[in-house]
């Protein structure tokens, strides 16, 4: 048996004892033509990737469809704001770029004598590198004066730039290859440049460290997702950060575990092979609730592998923090004793209204049930004759026995419930969705289905309403209608690209809103891939 894992891309790495590739992401070997790291880029799967990793760099990884570091690198610089905000001939320079690519739009130079400095980003002046460039072929310009050049352009140096601009004429006149109108039209480029052009050393680095997270994420990404969760936490926005990164998994077929109390991890760990949620990433739970749980785990050599829900509260309840404790049965923390979070969240109820000193004596009892550890309580209390305990302490016991055997509800899960639960708590629906309470019959793919290109005329998706944007329209046929773009997921994952234009939203905008679970109807966008959203029905609930 080989002793490697080889990919379809030819990529080799070594297995270890459980037959899985070895995380081994060596730079000075990395190499930079593997196809199965081009696709995932050229996808669009950018959540993660170094410089890509935004709505916007997702979007346009799939427009301009890298193929190597030089495309890479003019993709990372023209989604910087300044190129986007640069408007010729009504769009931005960005789209430009991605048209002359495309080859929808053909490929113009200003004079025919710049193209072999533009001719790599398809005429578009990207880089203050090719400003500096221009600067000596039309200028006969120095290296010092076209570093002056770059200064100007990257620092904005408005005196620097008129010394420059004076220089610049001066030298095309020397030169004489154009006309005194085409270098002040050329340098006038020049200085719209500085408002988006880039430093192209800058870029370029910046792409090689976008590949290498490319390269990892292709091969290892049970590792990376594992890692970016793990510090998902330095994020401004920690909820929704981990809520894309476990979205992008799902799509990628990677299931993210929930927190369990057996695993016993502070934060997110590779465990079998799968990202997997730690005790802190609860909300509510602090790094010192996890610190004297496990402390008193340790110290007291307990096995919680061992122990039954019932043993579990009563012996260690006490050291965990009331709404820390409510947050951890919630997220499902304790999903490993087979019970309704429904039945745990209620005895949890009763113990916690329980004094101090009785919890203390649960603690310290060996009751394998909370009903049994409660009556003992009471035969405690008797023959010791506690004078501290008053009969309406007892009365309070003997009405918590009462409230165990025979709740006043039904103490089952619903799952619109846990999933809110998890949402708050988690950021994320990890083992259910508010969709499975609803009759999806007439749905014929999933978010995952759609995303992964699933094709039929017409495409129905079963999902709820997580985010509605309303844009209005600029210019063109339809100015000042208003259209919209949706975010939708079901129990599968998160589609961010549902598109409703101007004439249907105008139908069924009054029927979607947040949290809403429909029925989307409509079909994809052949160029772009969003979903066009065609007409909404309402789901009726079978649960």
């Amino acid at each position: 048996m080989s002793d490697y894992i080889e990919y379809p891309c030819g990529c080799k790495f070594e297995k270890n004892e459980k037959g899985l590739p070895v995380f081994n992401p060596n730079i000075q070997e990395m190499p930079l033509d593997c196809v199965r790291t081009w696709d995932m880029l050229c996808e669009g799967n950018t959540k993660g990737v170094f410089q890509l990793e935004s709505q916007l760099g997702q979007s346009k990884a799939r427009e301009v469809k890298p193929r190597n570091i030089e495309e890479l690198s003019d993709l990372i610089a023209i989604i910087r704001p300044g190129c986007g905000d640069a408007i010729v001939d009504g769009k931005s320079l960005t789209q430009h770029y991605i048209d002359r690519k495309s080859k929808k739009d053909p490929v113009e130079y200003f004079h025919s004598d710049l193209e072999p400095v533009l001719k790599s980003t398809y005429g578009i002046l990207v880089y203050q590198e090719q400003a500096m460039q221009i600067a000596q072929l039309v200028a006969g310009f120095s290296l010092q004066q076209a570093d002056n050049l770059r200064k100007a352009i990257g620092k904005k140096k408005v005196d620097l730039m008129a010394q420059v601009k004076e220089e610049f004429l001066q030298g095309a006149k020397d030169i004489g290859n154009f006309t005194n109108e085409e270098a002040v039209e050329i340098f006038s480029w020049i200085e719209k440049s500085q408002k988006y052009s880039f430093n192209k050393s800058h870029s370029i680095s910046y792409a090689y460290n976008g590949y290498q997270t490319a390269y990892a994420k292709a091969h290892f990404p049970r590792a990376f997702f594992t890692s970016y969760l793990r510090h998902a936490d330095g994020k401004p926005k920690p909820f929704i950060e981990i809520s894309e990164l476990v979205n992008n998994a799902r799509i990628m077929d990677i299931d993210v575990i929930p927190p369990s109390i057996k695993n016993l991890s502070p934060k997110f760990k590779l465990i079998d092979n799968k990202p997997t949620f730690g005790i802190v990433n609860v909300k509510n739970v602090g790094q010192s609730v996890y610190d004297q749980l496990h402390g008193y785990i340790t110290t007291n050599n307990i096995n919680v592998d061992e122990m039954e829900w019932e043993e579990f509260l009563m012996r260690l309840g006490r050291f965990i923090k009331s709404n820390s404790f409510e947050s951890m049965i919630k997220a499902g923390v304790f999903d490993c004793y087979g019970l309704h979070r429904s039945k745990m969240l209620y005895d949890f109820n009763i113990y916690k209204d329980i004094k101090d000193r009785d919890k203390k004596f649960l603690s310290e009892d060996k009751s394998k049930t909370f009903k049994e550890g409660l009556e003992r309580l009471i035969d405690d209390i008797k023959i010791r004759r506690r004078t501290a305990w008053t009969d309406k302490n007892i009365d309070f016991i003997k009405s918590s026995i009462i409230s165990i055997e025979s709740p006043p509800y039904e103490l089952i899960d619903k799952w619109s419930w846990r999933a809110r639960q998890e949402r708050e708590l988690l950021g994320i629906e990890l083992t259910c969705s508010e969709i499975d309470e609803y009759d999806t019959i007439d749905a014929n793919c999933t978010c995952r289905e759609y995303i992964k290109g699933f094709e039929c005329k017409t495409i129905a998706i079963a999902a709820q309403v997580t985010d509605v944007r309303e844009w209005k329209i600029k210019g063109g046929p339809n100015k000042g209608n208003v259209m919209a773009f949706l975010k939708i997921s079901d129990n599968t994952c998160c589609l961010d690209s549902v598109t409703a234009f101007s004439e249907d939203w105008k139908v069924i905008k009054d029927k979607v809103s947040i949290g809403k679970i429909l029925l989307f109807r409509g079909n994809r966008d052949k160029k772009k891939g969003s979903f066009l959203l065609k007409s909404v029905q309402k789901l009726n609930q079978c649960i």
